[in-house]
């Protein structure tokens, strides 16, 4: 089947169609992963360990360009990166995982290393693959860590006067560590001869224990690697990522190691968030590409159209978060404002696509209408969506970030300007979905403010950390409400492209079924939240009643959303008679 149609639309709603460098880098990856990554994975054993045959697709990803994209891309970074894992992970998740062995341990090292640093570290061709090693055993942490176990002591120095340093370090599931050339590991100061955290780079061959772990054994990201490290090295001072001073004989990192995975990590949450989004769309892809009898039953259908409207908000705001990071990364003085929206974006993206795009795979799944092997496919992305769910912090760390973010001043300023805009374009796109989208937006942030505002008889807030089923639960709708507004813009970029007017109606469909699942989950979930403590936590009659108004509104407004979803069913049902 001829699929120029979807991937003309997906250039133009990922805001790529006029860039002949990123189409460039979508095509190179798509022929990489379908043409010769897909051949070597239909034949290889699979095995919790290191083989021949995962070194064969690594070497392959190497001279395909899959894993230099961070030494050659001088910007746009994360978008190009975010191109490639979507094709990879379009293939499978395993091998763009280990696509990033080029990019995630570099990136502190090109953000905030010294000159030094990058030269040796950044495009050398020996140092091709890194590690990061940051999550430590239980109770140990992972990317949100306070402190961490792993520790840096002064021993002394060398025959140049340079300082040594002694490094301890245990590292919990840590990819790439079975082919790093280096590492690039979070540390603690003794609080002794050395004083605060950082990052420091370890080598094979530093003098010491470079010991490359067990195994783990997991059931998904069969082609990736993870290992469980251990690391008793002595190194210069001089590996310390961005470099150090000395106070009284003490060393002290010129950054944290929180500000500098700060960047990485943001740029990171977005790529997992489409890596897992790329599940979603492929499954609707291979329905259409399938020769098998399509079933037809009609609720698997809709559930199917579900799947689809879904993985579009996904994909459109992980792209989004994408682009705010390069933004951010370009802009010669960003602002705090900048910050604040990348570092809510990114989040925002995993935790939609975590939370909502395995739940749409299992609902699709237990319907029992696809052939074995697309149900085999459907289970590995099943479980492979549950281990990128845990990879930069759980489900629970992006809604604490979230949650975070949402209540931050500039950015309810933000989120008002932005209703507006969907309003005034409600008026004149004549598309459910723009309404209901504006009704839900609305809904959240006048229940957000009601809810900060809300005191029991002892003066306890119920909107406080400590309450995370409050917290939390407006975190989760703010996310599906984002998705559906980037999906919704996309659309109307679309809309002014000439060459997406064939398919803006059937994606102006998506737009509408995204719009409307995410207006009545934040209805829901205000209502939960607004009236459900009302013992502890009363409201008054008259905010009673323009909560009950505004929710009338957001229902009224919900009109059209199920003859949306009933068009995009009946698409896919005759979908593989069209001709495109």
């Amino acid at each position: 089947m001829d699929f120029r149609w979807w991937d003309e639309a997906h250039a133009t709603l990922w805001r790529i169609a006029e860039s002949a460098e990123l189409l460039a880098v979508r095509n190179i990856a798509r022929r990489a992963a379908r043409e010769k990554l897909a051949p070597l994975l239909d034949q290889a054993h699979l095995s919790h360990t290191w083989t021949e045959e995962k070194a064969h697709v690594l070497r392959t990803l190497d001279a395909q360009g899959m894993t230099g994209i961070l030494a050659s891309a001088h910007n746009g970074l994360t978008l190009r990166l975010a191109l490639t894992v979507w094709e990879l992970s379009s293939v499978d998740a395993g091998v763009a995982t280990c696509s990033l062995s080029g990019s995630l341990a570099q990136m502190p090292i090109r953000d905030f290393g010294t000159e030094p640093q990058r030269d040796r570290y950044l495009g050398r061709i020996e140092l091709r693959h890194g590690a990061l090693c940051l999550t430590e055993p239980l109770p140990g942490a992972g990317s949100d860590a306070i402190s961490l176990s792993g520790r840096m002591y002064l021993a002394g120095g060398d025959a140049d006067g340079e300082a040594l340093l002694e490094i301890h370090k245990r590292g919990r599931f840590i990819s790439h560590m079975d082919f790093a050339e280096f590492v690039v590991a979070a540390v603690e100061g003794d609080g002794k001869g050395v004083c605060g955290s950082g990052l420091v780079i370890l080598e094979p061959g530093d003098a010491g224990e470079f010991e490359r772990g067990v195994p783990v054994r997991k059931l998904g990201h069969r082609f990736a690697s993870t290992t469980d490290p251990v690391f008793r090295l002595r190194v210069q001072a001089s590996r310390i990522v961005g470099g150090y001073t000395m106070e009284e004989g003490v060393i002290v990192p010129r950054f944290s190691h929180r500000a500098l995975l700060e960047p990485a990590l943001r740029r990171m949450r977005a790529l997992l968030g489409l890596m897992t989004a790329a599940k979603a769309l492929s499954t609707v892809q291979e329905w259409f590409a399938s020769t098998e009898q399509k079933s037809q039953e009609a609720e698997f259908r809709l559930e199917m159209a579900d799947l689809w409207a879904t993985g579009e908000a996904a994909a459109s705001l992980g792209f989004l978060a994408a682009r705010h990071s390069d933004k951010l990364y370009e802009a010669e003085h960003p602002s705090s404002a900048d910050a604040k929206l990348a570092a809510l974006f990114s989040p925002a993206a995993k935790l939609f696509s975590s939370s909502r795009i395995p739940k749409c795979l299992q609902q699709v799944a237990a319907r029992d209408e696809l052939g074995a092997q697309d149900a085999n496919d459907l289970h590995s992305r099943l479980v492979d969506a549950q281990i990128e769910d845990m990879y930069m912090g759980p489900a629970a760390l992006q809604r604490r970030l979230v949650s975070a973010a949402m209540t931050d001043t500039h950015f309810l300023a933000e989120f008002q300007k932005w209703t507006g805009e969907i309003d005034a374009l409600a008026a004149r796109v004549p598309r459910a979905g723009m309404r209901s989208l504006a009704e839900g937006m609305r809904l959240w942030q006048w229940t957000l403010e009601q809810l900060r505002q809300q005191v029991d008889a002892r003066g306890v807030r119920l909107f406080c950390d400590a309450r995370q089923g409050v917290t939390f639960a407006m975190a989760e709708a703010l996310c599906r409400l984002l998705a559906a507004r980037s999906l919704a813009l996309d659309v109307l970029e679309m809309d002014r492209n000439p060459q997406g007017s064939e398919f803006a109606a059937l994606f102006g469909d998506l737009s509408t079924l995204s719009a409307g699942r995410a207006a009545a989950q934040a209805s829901q979930t205000c209502a939960d939240l607004f009236g459900g403590y009302g013992e502890r936590f009363p409201i008054s009659a008259a905010a009673r009643g323009a909560f009950e108004r505004q929710r009338a509104s957001l229902c009224a407004s919900l009109q059209g959303t199920m003859d949306a979803r009933e068009r995009i069913a009946e698409f896919l049902r005759a979908a593989p008679a069209r001709k495109y």
